[in-house]
């Protein structure tokens, strides 16, 4: 991968030949970045991961179209051109967490190879995403107790046993176990390992809360979100990416990559850019949950996890124009017939619909 070029091999994602140096070839190496990976031979090793683990997740989490990888994948090579001597200690937590990232889009496509990455990377986490890929071979709301998913059901617990016991164990973790043993607006309640092969709706809650009670990843800014891709299988996992805590607690809730991972939409990135730009101050923690809240609002419009209603007038919000709006209807409207595969009339009510939802909930401050 040659930094400063992007290289074809990189953009392509071509298959990776077995070598010892990166993916690139050494021979050509002329730039001071790509002359210490070449001399690093654990810095060749993750730039031919990295190549491997992009080529893989270049498809969107859809399963058809491009993903966002590229606009992603460009920058965090420029992150890594701004690395400076010594240069192998930046470039090795660089490539650390972009293939962290990229193993987690992978995960469900080639989960041998994002599960080796996953491990070595943040052993704290890669449990919990083993799990959810295991658990998303499953067909949703699946009968757990069916003789042929025992093997995997077996290992899903054995998996999260040790964050369940903490959750009722550790004094620090109480607000979490107390949260999960109380039901939610859904009646969920979740005070056994059992219960979590109960529905999906269980299973995420119990994932929702998890977050701020991990150990610190190896790498900080190393990414602790869930793969967009498990979220379209199982389209009740993008509640655990939900606010739960009503504090800053929310801060520390996984995320997920669909914005990485589902083809692009710059006109939506745009619009919450903007709606983020012009957020009115709000008092209290309670804020984060309205963040929280609306960038999963953000998520659902991605994946098209909106109900059609009626073509209603939307909201004025501070710094957003008309033609703003028109311009993220009608992109919304392209995608979900080019992806989702909907009809002209029903992609177009889906739009309105997941726009009037995100400017509705967009400047709130509970």
């Amino acid at each position: 991968m040659i930094l400063y070029a992007l290289a074809p091999l990189v953009l392509a994602a071509a298959p990776v030949p077995a070598q010892t140096g990166p993916s690139f070839a050494c021979a050509t190496a002329a730039t001071p970045t790509e002359k210490a990976i070449c001399a690093d031979p654990k810095l060749g090793a993750l730039d031919r991961e990295m190549a491997q683990l992009f080529g893989i997740a270049k498809e969107s989490a859809l399963g058809s179209g491009p993903s966002s990888q590229l606009a992603a994948q460009r920058a965090a090579l420029q992150e890594m051109r701004a690395c400076k001597p010594p240069l192998a200690p930046c470039l090795l937590d660089r490539y650390a967490i972009r293939n962290q990232e990229l193993a987690i889009a992978a995960l469900l496509k080639a989960p041998a190879i994002a599960l080796a990455v996953l491990r070595r990377g943040d052993p704290a986490f890669a449990p919990i995403l083993e799990a959810v890929q295991l658990w998303s071979e499953a067909p949703v709301d699946a009968n757990w107790s069916a003789p042929e998913r025992a093997q995997r059901r077996t290992r899903i617990a054995a998996l999260l046993r040790p964050y369940f016991n903490g959750l009722q164990t550790k004094p620090d973790q109480s607000f979490g176990n107390s949260i999960l043993r109380e039901p939610g607006t859904d009646g969920v309640t979740v005070k056994t390992i059992d219960d979590l092969f109960r529905s999906d709706r269980h299973f995420a809650a119990f994932l929702n809360v998890l977050g701020p009670y991990l150990d610190e990843p190896k790498i900080s800014g190393a990414p602790r979100t869930l793969p967009c891709a498990a979220i379209v299988r199982h389209p009740k996992l993008l509640d655990a990416t939900g606010p739960i805590f009503g504090s800053t607690m929310d801060n520390f809730i996984f995320r997920n990559d669909c914005s990485d991972t589902l083809p692009p939409l710059p006109s939506l990135g745009a619009l919450q850019t903007e709606l983020f730009r012009g957020w009115p101050d709000c008092e209290g923690t309670i804020r984060y949950m309205a963040y929280s809240s609306f960038s999963r609002d953000v998520d659902a419009a991605r994946l098209g996890l909106v109900d059609p209603g009626k073509a209603t007038p939307l909201p004025a919000r501070k710094g957003v124009t008309k033609a703003d709006l028109d311009g993220v209807e009608r992109d919304l409207s392209a995608y979900y017939a080019t992806y989702l595969h909907r009809a002209p009339v029903a992609a177009a009510r889906m739009a309105r619909s997941a726009l009037f939802r995100l400017m509705t909930d967009a400047h709130q401050c509970e």
